[in-house]
């Protein structure tokens, strides 16, 4: 069955005040899933439900919604306010009462658009047929259009009489309409004392990042849990607006924290809108991707005997350099579709703990069953502590492939075959490149976007071939 309301890879994703991002639309999917949770997870507690979101200012009245919905379908909400969606899953596991969570965010997207990640009681993403099963309840609740509060952006004024979702803006732990009084911990401290479980230590001595965390729901958490690590922060990304997530900076954009790092001859950390994605730069101001950081976390636990089933998981989009470097060193490596859950999915199937994505989702296991980038920057500079040296130090010994990549907005998801030209030229850009070079296309799970990547060891020859299948999408279905 088809997944009306999911999306492909990453919960429900819009813009935010259209359809399934209306107020209708969002209630019914709070009532969707506390119903879906109350038939499908035991509690003794009940329906208890946190709910999180980053700094998007249409959060507020989709966490009312959100809320409102699950309140209405007889559960309880602990509502977080601004938060990092790694630590809203590490509060979910941690909470013995709770059954689930839901976060409001469009992660690595810009500030128009919002969606939602439904998690777990041990906090892990719901699968396809979970999400399926959440979708079956939305619908039972109406199958009306929804278009009765649709905003313009997304944003517009309160209800009357209706406040919005203005509670724990620093990650703080606040109870909803029906919630307890037993949740008072405060969200960073909880957060800290169990990363510090992960890493073994307190502390980080003498180390100085430049963080950038876009904007996001890691600009004052992220902050915080660095500082309680002794870490010393320069903060370069712009207080949050509400209307400024990822826009020019963050992981998307690397090179500003680079520059910067390479200017202060410290670390570097870029975050997305939501902190569950890492960039990092070193000294030297090079940028770090996800698979340069899966390299470095692959060779040190390598040598300490801890990289479980020799072999990590990296997607179609790792350059093929990084792939031939851990191979060269006995390390295997299994590659998967684009999607942190599917790179979960084949460590589980191999017996691995170690993977990630380019863009920066770095999976540890005994961490987190999807990414965390602060842990991750943590975990980093634990590293560079224990080898008494800088980052710069620590870069592998090679050069990715020359690799661009495109992304063309469509006004339909067409099935390849059905572009006119396009197979035809795919198969000679593939003939063109030869084993040394690859050509890999796919549409977002996320935006009406194709994808296109292009990568071999001639820059020029990678362009001309880009561009020439970038230039078929635009004419055939280019928005």
């Amino acid at each position: 069955m088809e997944k009306r309301v999911f999306g492909a890879t990453d919960g429900v994703r819009g813009k935010a005040g259209e359809w399934p991002l209306t107020e209708g639309a969002v209630r019914r999917l709070g009532g969707a899933v506390a119903k879906w949770f109350g038939e499908n997870e035991e509690s003794e507690q009940g329906v208890r439900i946190l709910v999180g979101r980053d700094t998007r200012e249409s959060g507020e009245w989709i966490a009312r919604e959100i809320c409102r919905g699950i309140r209405e379908a007889g559960g309880e909400v602990v509502e977080t306010g601004v938060l990092m969606t790694p630590a809203l899953q590490k509060l979910i596991e941690r909470d013995e009462e709770a059954v689930g969570g839901v976060m409001i965010t469009a992660s690595h997207n810009p500030a128009e658009e919002n969606g939602l990640k439904v998690f777990k009681a041990n906090g892990d993403k719901l699968s396809d047929e979970e999400e399926l099963g959440v979708e079956e309840k939305f619908f039972e609740l109406g199958e009306e259009d929804d278009k009765a509060g649709v905003r313009e952006n997304g944003i517009g004024e309160k209800e009357d009489g209706v406040e919005g979702t203005e509670s724990g803006e620093n990650g703080d732990l606040e109870d909803g309409e029906n919630g307890s009084d037993d949740e008072g911990d405060d969200a960073v401290g909880v957060y800290v004392s169990l990363v510090r479980d992960l890493l073994g230590q307190r502390e980080v001595r003498g180390a100085k990042i430049v963080l950038d965390a876009a904007a996001g729901a890691g600009h004052d958490f992220s902050r915080r849990v660095f500082e309680d690590f002794g870490v010393e922060v320069e903060q370069i990304d712009a207080e949050p607006d509400g209307r400024n997530i990822n826009s020019g900076c963050g992981a998307l954009y690397p090179e500003k924290v680079a520059e910067k790092a390479r200017e202060l001859g410290c670390v570097g950390v870029a975050l997305d809108g939501d902190a569950d994605r890492i960039v990092l730069a070193d000294e030297e101001g090079r940028v770090w991707s996800g698979d340069r950081i899966v390299v470095l976390l692959a060779e040190y636990l390598a040598k300490r005997n801890a990289l479980r089933g020799g072999a990590v998981v990296l997607t179609e989009y790792s350059n093929l350099a990084t792939i031939k470097y851990l191979e060269e060193r006995g390390i295997r490596v299994e590659k998967v579709v684009n999607g942190d859950r599917f790179v979960v999915e084949k460590c589980h199937e191999i017996g691995a703990g170690l993977g990630g994505e380019l863009s920066g989702h770095i999976i540890y296991l005994p961490w987190l069953e999807s990414s965390d980038g602060t842990a991750m920057a943590l975990f980093v500079l634990k590293i560079i502590g224990e080898e008494n040296c800088q980052l710069a130090d620590l870069w592998a010994d090679y050069e990715d492939y020359p690799s661009k990549q495109w992304g063309i907005k469509v006004v339909e998801k067409r099935e390849f075959g059905e572009i006119a030209g396009f197979t035809e030229a795919i198969e000679r850009a593939r003939e063109e490149l030869g084993e040394s070079g690859r050509v890999f296309i796919r549409y977002s799970g996320t935006e009406n976007k194709m994808r296109i990547l292009a990568e071999g060891e001639d820059l020029e020859m990678v362009e001309k071939i880009g561009e020439s299948l970038a230039e078929i999408v635009k004419k055939e279905i280019g928005a």
